[in-house]
């Protein structure tokens, strides 16, 4: 499925799902204004077509206890990037991290940890990986939203 067959229905669905994605189906057909048999129809065919890939929860971690939040600026080969990136993943108190294609400072990654210790601890398990550090920063804030993907199509057919 390309974006030219999406339409404001799927678009708007998009949107809600993204802001929570624990909707029930009769309050998103609501919203949009068609059935909620619709919605189960397009939900279903947005997952089927790989448009929408999973359900997830945002967690607050520091209500949780784990109130250090840190990002790590790696390097990585080339040729490891993927491999590396899939390791540091799978250390417990790593959260997130991204590939760049670049040939420096190519992997971030975000850990999370309840005291200093546990953060020095991430760091000397990436350091046992196929990895460069180059820099560690502890995270005061990080603020997201969602795609606004009506609004952003909107953009691309004007430039179109």
């Amino acid at each position: 499925m390309t974006s030219d067959q999406l339409d404001e229905v799927d678009r708007h669905l998009l949107n809600l799902l993204q802001e929570n994605a624990r909707h029930r189906a009769i309050d998103l057909a609501e919203e949009i204004g068609v059935s909620d048999n619709t919605i189960h129809n397009r939900m279903e065919r947005l997952e089927e077509d790989g448009l929408i890939t999973g359900y997830t929860t945002a967690v607050d971690y520091d209500l949780t206890g784990l109130r250090l939040f840190f990002h790590f600026t790696c390097t990585a080969r080339i040729s490891n990037r993927s491999t590396v990136a899939k390791e540091a993943l799978a250390l417990p108190q790593v959260v997130e991290v991204t590939e760049l294609m670049t040939g420096h400072e190519n992997i971030h990654i975000k850990a999370v940890g309840a005291e200093d210790e546990n953060i020095t601890a991430v760091a000397e398990e990436l350091d046992d990986l196929a990895l460069e550090i180059n820099d560690e920063n502890l995270i005061r804030a990080e603020r997201k939203h969602p795609l606004d993907y009506v609004e952003v199509m909107k953009l691309v057919d004007e430039a179109e």
